[in-house]
């Protein structure tokens, strides 16, 4: 699905630390360090139902009148009886640019800049595609099991590797596969409750180019650097729901975090003189090059996630919506890149905080069949300002949401959704710091998105 640079392979490498500073295995390192970023609050996929996406997700929590509700509260499908299956497809096209993009050369101390081009990166974050699978069955009366397979996190960005920012990023690939099977009860008529082990695997591909002087580097010198891994790890989600009146129901939900170990690779690619030039940079630096192997083990947390939900029907024909999370990204506080090959420890302080998205919305039966709803939404971002990368940059935002229910008969129901989402102005602010071989980077992004979903629910 991915293509590599169309430069000539050369082997991995593997350096044998004899200086604090190794060069640029550690410039790969590097490129794992802004992998958080695509973790964040824009990144992370909530759009995993239509009626979600076209409420601006303030139908997620309890709103929701489908069983892709278990996605975001699992007690949700104790109120769907019969057996039920329903699948979504999601379309998600941002347009970026990046401007204003200056950058100093690595190793320099900052006294030399980087040239490159274009000057103004277009589109480096790509569209991204989604899908979403559920499937419920009333066990018996009461106790209804479930199963979702999707992907709440995707994200894929490609900046040129003879852009300024390339000693920075290049090539970001990330996906997060999630398969949940889910188990709901109805206490009573009141009160609902669900749980659900999430098994979720995850992988990466991450690039940025190495420089091969240490004085003048030059896109025609660099060579690339890619990262790739994945793992398979699992977490779990509580749920209740609460019908406090027949037209008030409220749901609660936590989303545990999950704890992610990649067993990376390491490969630089590049022209024979290129990488001649790099052993021979290397080795101006104390490091030797010896080893056709290298190795990056990291870990990252993807985030808890703590939510409320609440439902209103203020007549026949209206309904309101409410739905607030908080994502529980303080417990990302640094990021360790532990060698196989004898390189010390890259250790980056993050210092990230939890974060809130908040968000109302509106249901109108507008005739027997067709049923419209609209919602408003903010996402504070988690992302201090130092730590804010052009791989996968992160600001705050708000979401507007559109979208329409068609009962076309007793069995079938057809959703489809649409949102708009903009970030408030990016800025970028890289200073080199410890991180000597990235350099420095200052820029910045324009980024909005529009995203589109269909879902189809059948009944039994």
């Amino acid at each position: 699905m991915y293509t590599m640079n169309n430069k000539k392979s050369i082997n991995n490498v593997k350096f044998k630390m004899n200086k604090v500073m190794s060069y640029s295995l550690l410039s790969s390192a590097i490129a794992v360090l802004p992998i958080s970023n695509a973790l964040a609050n824009g990144y992370h996929f909530l759009h995993q139902s239509a009626e979600g996406l076209g409420s601006a997700y303030s139908t997620n929590g309890t709103g929701a009148n489908d069983i892709s509700a278990m996605f975001s509260n699992p007690a949700s499908i104790a109120r769907f009886d019969g057996t039920r299956f329903s699948i979504g497809a999601v379309l998600d096209m941002p347009t970026s640019k990046l401007t204003n993009a200056t950058a100093t050369a690595p190793y320099t101390s900052g006294t030399v800049d980087v040239s490159g081009y274009p000057a103004e990166p277009k589109q480096p974050i790509d569209t991204a595609y989604g899908s979403a699978l559920y499937f419920t069955h009333e066990y018996q009366p009461g106790l209804v099991l479930g199963l979702s397979i999707g992907a709440p996190y995707a994200y894929v960005s490609d900046y040129p590797d003879t852009a300024v920012s390339r000693y920075t990023a290049t090539k970001t690939a990330l996906f997060a596969y999630n398969l949940s099977p889910t188990v709901a009860w109805k206490m009573n008529d009141q009160w609902s409750f669900g749980a659900a082990v999430n098994l979720q695997y995850y992988t990466v591909e991450l690039g940025t180019m190495v420089a091969t002087s240490t004085t003048s580097p030059s896109v025609d010198t660099d060579v690339t650097s890619t990262i790739t891994g994945k793992d398979l790890a699992f977490g779990f989600s509580l749920g209740t729901e609460y019908q406090m009146t027949e037209n008030t129901r409220f749901g609660l939900s936590y989303r545990s975090k999950i704890s992610h170990s990649f067993n990376g690779d390491v490969e630089l690619t590049g022209s024979s003189a290129n990488y001649a030039a790099l052993v021979s940079a290397a080795a101006s630096l104390g490091v030797t090059i010896s080893s056709p192997t290298g190795s990056a083990q990291f870990d990252i947390d993807t985030p808890s996630m703590f939510q409320i939900g609440v439902l209103h029907k203020l007549n026949e024909d209206f309904e309101l919506y409410g739905n607030a999370n908080r994502f529980g990204w303080s417990a990302f506080t640094d990021t360790t890149v532990t060698y196989g090959n004898g390189l010390a420890d890259t250790i980056v302080d993050n210092n990230w905080h939890d974060s809130w998205f908040v968000a109302i919305g509106m249901g109108y039966q507008y005739s027997q069949d067709i049923k419209l709803r609209t919602g408003f939404a903010y996402d504070w971002n988690p992302t201090p300002a130092d730590a804010v990368s052009p791989r996968a940059p992160n600001n705050d935002r708000w979401n507007v949401g559109l979208g329409m229910s068609y009962q076309y008969n007793e069995n079938v129901k057809l959703d489809m959704g649409y949102q708009y989402i903009k970030f408030t102005p990016v800025t970028i602010d890289l200073e080199g710091g410890n991180n000597i071989p990235r350099g420095t980077l200052s820029a910045d992004l324009d980024l909005y998105a529009h995203i589109f979903m269909a879902q189809l629910n059948y009944t039994f």
